[in-house]
């Protein structure tokens, strides 16, 4: 038997839609969607993916009627521990992401009932709210001003344009009734909304259609170009209530606003030894949670724990939840995804381990690497690499990393 035909799924067709790298962020595009699909297909609930689950939506339930502020989430983990991972999939099980077929986040993850129980009670919850909604992004490096970024998230996560002044517009378009109408003159024109938002300032399609709308506004087009310009400037910093005005007006829904997670990746690459980023993702991340107390989530997610480089440690008031990811849970998603074996292949394989297990048990004896009796427990799962060839590797692998 070819090891072709071990395998309960055929590896040259079982390819990682993702090539192993989760992307946390809101991308609704075709490509995006299929891949995400493929990871909740292929979504190993076990190990610390499961108890990060559990202490995550189980925190956050008994917080929320206590008027007091949701503690924010930490996962961390060396490069490819599936961090990322984690997060976009508790991502998309909050809002129980569906599908146009109708098949949803909840329903194509094999969870475990303890998780399905908390999600049930999760969007039960939501009810006397105003739903449940999600964000998720990373921090760019160049981002000269917390505030912004965050809410450039928020604001993409609610289908608004991610710059402060045009989502400010919109915005207010929604409220006042009018935006259906210049989407629609906008359209009728040839062009895309949000390419003619960009332009707001000189766009003439705009300024008319607002003319038309709203009696006495303006004389003239030039007059509500420059109202525009007066009443949404592009700015570079904004304050506090302004942040959270933003972010309730973004997200609230007939006055309620919603159960929220807000997910931001790689925050520890972002920060890096630098004190100012951390002080200023504190401070965000502070603000926002005091202010919507038990309705608002932070998860974030860095290679490090908290405790484990000085500029990290100014987070530990704020991320007081720790998931810390190991190679444990990589090696078990490898398994059960990768290697994992027909049940009528495995006697053969057994029978060729205990044919050449003396053989085997010698590959780098009396090195730190060498065959250890509780190998046996998982050479089946992993053939067909052996646990000595793997930690060799690992070894070598690092090192050439480092």
């Amino acid at each position: 038997m070819k090891n072709r035909d071990l395998y309960l799924k055929d590896p040259i067709d079982n390819q990682l839609a993702n090539n192993g790298v989760a992307e946390v962020k809101d991308d609704l595009s075709d490509q995006a969607l299929k891949t995400l699909r493929y990871e909740l297909d292929t979504f190993v609930c076990d190990g610390e993916y499961e108890k990060g689950l559990d202490k995550i939506l189980g925190t956050f339930l008994k917080k929320l009627d206590t008027g007091n502020e949701q503690p924010g989430v930490w996962i961390s983990g060396f490069y490819g521990s599936g961090k990322s991972h984690l997060a976009k999939m508790l991502r998309a099980l909050w809002i129980d992401y569906t599908f146009t077929d109708g098949a949803s986040a909840r329903t194509l993850a094999k969870i475990p009932t303890e998780i399905s129980d908390h999600l049930k009670e999760l969007s039960h919850q939501s009810r006397r709210y105003g739903g449940l909604h999600a964000a998720s992004g990373t921090i760019g490096s160049g981002a000269e001003n917390v505030y912004l970024a965050l809410l450039g998230i928020v604001f993409k996560s609610a289908g608004l344009p991610e710059q402060y002044h045009l989502a400010r517009f919109v915005i207010w378009l929604k409220a006042e009734g009018h935006y259906d109408q210049v989407k629609a003159a906008v359209e009728g024109s040839g062009k895309e909304l949000h390419k003619e938002l960009s332009h707001l300032y000189m766009s003439p399609i705009i300024a008319d259609t607002l003319l038309a709308l709203i009696p006495g506004l303006a004389t003239n087009a030039q007059e509500v170009r420059q109202l525009l310009k007066s009443e949404y400037p592009k700015v570079s910093h904004i304050t506090n209530d302004e942040l959270i005005a933003a972010i309730t007006d973004a997200l609230s829904v007939q006055g309620k606003f919603p159960l929220t997670l807000i997910v931001l990746d790689e925050v520890q690459q972002y920060i890096d030894k630098d004190a100012t980023k951390a002080y200023q993702v504190q401070e965000v991340t502070e603000t926002c949670s005091k202010h919507f107390g038990g309705q608002l989530l932070f998860v974030a997610t860095g290679q490090n724990a908290l405790s484990g480089t000085a500029s990290l440690s100014k987070l530990m008031g704020r991320f007081q939840i720790p998931v810390q990811l190991s190679d444990v849970d990589v090696e078990s998603v490898i398994r059960k995804i990768i290697l994992q074996k027909k049940e009528t292949a495995r006697p053969d394989i057994e029978a060729v381990i205990s044919k050449n297990l003396g053989e085997i048990s010698r590959h780098l004896g009396g090195t730190k690497i060498e065959h250890r009796k509780e190998d046996e427990a998982v050479m089946i799962a992993d053939y067909p690499i052996l646990p000595v060839r793997r930690r060799f590797w690992e070894k070598v692998l690092g090192t050439c990393i480092k």
